[in-house]
């Protein structure tokens, strides 16, 4: 498990993993499955049914529907709450191996690199509408989703190292959401050492990161003015590469997930303090607005176990 490795190369020191949910201050059911059956699971686990104010969610799904207290990696601007939620990032796809630190030269051939499906948000296709020689773009259609959850391992080496030595060439890389308000993208881009060109207009960013040191957020409406934007900054390309570089050390890489991940959900706890019994009206609000997922994971939970948890 992911989580737990990173526990064995915590740099801080401050949290430990025990064995026995009495004693533990938090329950952090890590997602390893599509969502919908998995928020399901831990509503009817019986350390939720028996600590339900120590669990907490960690969920990397593209359409989080966070009925649970936890970390979402997609969580949206309406969806955040302090008592409730926070941005997450990834673990349930496999790193791509290819993408390792390639510091900036300032010397890459191209302004900005995209790889990815059109069909996941409009912004997607306003970005490959774009017609440059300077800008290194491929419409991979369903090739991702396929790579990253249905095909043979020995299928991914040539992918994943085209989509990082693209991601590589250039002094930019463009990430714009897809289903979901987050991407994962936008981890991969900083674990490299890129500024990252953010379109997602919904999505709530991560709380503590210093995003204006490395990115550069553009409206979704405005996915045209990408050249002249990144023009304009090409001469900050570099130092901003460093500092995402610095800001994934920091807050995302193996060695500080895990107290990063607890501390998120300390901090929710204690928030959770001051707000008191009016949290409770926050499924009530969205419910509503969910309601198609959350009735679809109820039949994919049937239709498995022939069990439903209300």
């Amino acid at each position: 498990m992911l989580l737990r490795h990173s526990a064995e190369l915590d740099a801080f020191g401050q949290h430990k993993l025990v064995e026995d949910p009495e004693s533990a201050d938090i329950i952090l059911f890590a997602e390893m499955d599509r969502f919908g059956a998995f928020a399901e699971r831990v509503r009817a686990h019986q350390y939720y049914r028996n600590y339900p104010d120590k669990c907490f969610l960690f969920e990397s799904e593209d359409e989080p529907f966070p009925i649970l207290p936890g970390i979402y990696a997609s969580l949206t601007r309406k969806q955040y709450r302090p008592s409730h939620t926070r941005t997450g990032f990834y673990l349930y796809v496999v790193e791509n191996p290819f993408i390792q630190h390639r510091p900036l030269t300032g010397q890459e051939p191209f302004l900005a690199s995209f790889i990815g499906n059109s069909g996941t948000h409009p912004v997607r296709e306003q970005i490959l509408a774009i017609r440059r020689p300077d800008f290194l773009l491929r419409d991979t259609g369903k090739t991702s989703y396929r790579m990253a959850y249905e095909a043979d391992p020995a299928e991914r080496p040539p992918f994943w190292e085209e989509y990082a030595d693209a991601m590589s060439n250039a002094l930019f890389s463009l990430c714009p959401r897809g289903l979901g308000a987050g991407s994962i993208r936008l981890y991969e881009s900083m674990k490299m050492g890129r500024p990252c060109i953010i379109l997602a207009d919904a999505w709530q960013p991560n709380a503590g990161v210093d995003w204006d040191a490395f990115s550069i957020r553009i409206p979704e409406s405005e996915a045209s003015q990408i050249p002249e934007i990144l023009e304009r900054n090409a001469d900050r390309a570099v130092e901003m590469g460093l500092r995402a570089r610095a800001e994934w050390e920091k807050w995302f890489s193996e060695k500080v997930r895990f107290h990063r991940v607890v501390e998120l959900c300390l901090d929710i706890q204690r928030c959770r303090g001051r707000f008191g019994p009016l949290e409770r009206l926050y499924h009530l609000r969205h419910i509503p607005l969910h309601l198609r997922l959350y009735l679809r994971s109820k039949k994919w939970l049937f239709k498995r176990d022939g069990k439903i948890w209300w």
